[in-house]
């Protein structure tokens, strides 16, 4: 029974086309630190919209988001 609860504690969202779960109330940081993901050169899209770094820790990951995080390459 107290794994179900765990389940249940979490939300689905998509993340760069892959069906992911979290724990309600994450924020965009805590999915990134979580991932691995350096927050150095990134964006982050959250249903077609880019949320600003400076959002991150505040920004609530809701059921079904769908968040593309993608990396900065420069060149010339």
């Amino acid at each position: 029974m107290q794994n179900l609860q765990k389940i249940m504690d979490k939300i689905e969202f998509i993340l760069n086309d892959k069906e992911e779960l979290i724990e309600q109330n994450s924020s965009l940081l805590l999915l990134i630190k979580r991932k691995k993901i350096q927050e150095r050169n990134i964006a982050i899209e959250v249903n077609q919209k880019i949320i600003p770094k400076s959002e991150w820790n505040d920004f609530k990951i809701k059921q079904n988001d769908i968040i593309e995080v993608v990396t900065a390459i420069g060149g010339g």
